[in-house]
C-alpha cells in the first residue's frame, strides 16, 4: 500500500481537486470563485461532472491529506468520524490538490487517465477542533464511468448539513 501525503494549510472551508484539463479554459487571475464556484448549484455541477471537485471541511486550519490509489477503504475498519463520496474525471497526467494554475510539486498526484469514484473519510483530531492538523483519507479508485451521486448541497465532510 502505497500513501502519498500532503500537507495543506487553508484559508478557507474547504478543499477543492481537478485534473489540468478540467480547468485549462480558466484564465490566471479570472475570479472564477465568485463567478461559478460560489453558489451550491454550481458547485453541484462540477461535483456531478467530475471536474472540479470540492467539499466542505468546516474550517480553515492545517488538513493531512493522506492519498491512496486504487484501494477501497473498509470503512467499518477505519471507523472515520466522516465520509463522503466523490468522483473526479482526470483527462491530463496529474490531479492537483489546490486552486492555483502554478501548482507547486507536492500538491501533485500522478493518476493514470480516467473516470474515478473518491472516497473521503476523516476524523476529529484529539483537541476537538476541527483544522488542528485533521487527518484526511482521500482513496481514488478507477472506475470505467462516474459514480452517480446525489447531493442537495455543497458535500460537507461533517456530521451536519452546510
Amino acid at each position: 500500500m502505497s500513501v502519498i501525503q500532503i500537507n495543506l494549510e487553508i484559508v478557507g472551508l474547504g478543499i477543492i481537486f481537478y485534473s489540468p484539463y478540467a480547468v485549462k479554459s480558466i484564465r490566471e487571475g479570472e475570479p472564477y470563485l465568485m463567478r461559478h464556484y460560489n453558489e451550491p448549484q454550481d458547485v453541484l455541477e462540477h461535483i456531478y461532472k467530475g471536474s472540479i471537485v470540492g467539499f466542505c471541511t468546516g474550517s480553515p486550519g492545517k488538513y493531512v491529506l493522506n492519498i491512496f490509489q486504487n484501494e477501497k477503504p473498509k470503512i467499518e475498519k477505519l471507523n472515520p468520524d466522516y465520509a463522503i463520496k466523490l468522483c473526479i474525471k482526470v483527462e491530463d497526467l496529474y490531479a492537483l490538490l489546490r486552486w492555483s494554475e502554478e501548482c507547486s510539486d507536492d500538491c501533485k498526484v500522478k493518476m493514470e487517465n480516467g473516470n474515478y469514484e473518491v472516497i473521503v473519510c476523516s476524523w476529529l483530531p484529539q483537541s476537538g477542533k476541527r483544522g488542528d492538523n485533521q487527518q484526511i483519507n482521500i482513496y481514488f479508485i478507477a472506475k470505467s464511468e462516474l459514480p452517480k451521486l446525489r447531493y442537495i448541497g455543497v458535500p460537507f465532510l461533517g456530521d451536519e448539513e452546510m
